[in-house]
């Protein structure tokens, strides 16, 4: 299973809030360097309590993992179009001018761009 840092993160603070020592009872430090192996639904880490000197090895099982992954294989497959956020009225807009424009989106630029007059992508001039 492929995690970002950020989620990462996130569920290595949470071990960190609630990790103490089996021994001494004080709490544990978890970092980055604690995670030894991710599997698709669990994460296994060695830690080592500060004040004992105790090993500790914790098999940390990633609830809701399924969905995770499920979502993330479904992101692969998506259209990156699909994920275009116009409203029904912005659409029919566009759809007007790529008509008035001759289905050119040269054209359709060229026409209502209002940007600068003189510039285009081929002028490579510094002003």
């Amino acid at each position: 299973m492929e995690l970002d840092p950020h989620t990462l993160q996130q569920i290595i603070r949470r071990i960190q809030q609630q990790m103490r020592c089996p021994q001494c009872g004080k709490k544990v430090p978890v970092d980055f360097t604690s995670v030894r192996l991710a599997g698709d639904d669990f994460l296994l880490l060695q830690l080592k309590c500060e004040t004992c000197d105790a090993f500790i090895v914790l098999h940390a099982a990633l609830q809701g993992a399924e969905s995770v992954h499920e979502s993330a294989e479904q992101d692969l497959l998506s259209n990156a179009s699909s994920s275009l956020q116009l409203n029904e009225g912005e659409l029919n807009m566009l759809r007007e001018g790529l008509t008035q424009s001759g289905g050119s989106f040269e054209q359709l630029f060229k026409k209502f761009g209002g940007g600068d007059k003189g510039a285009s992508a081929a002028d490579t001039r510094i002003v």
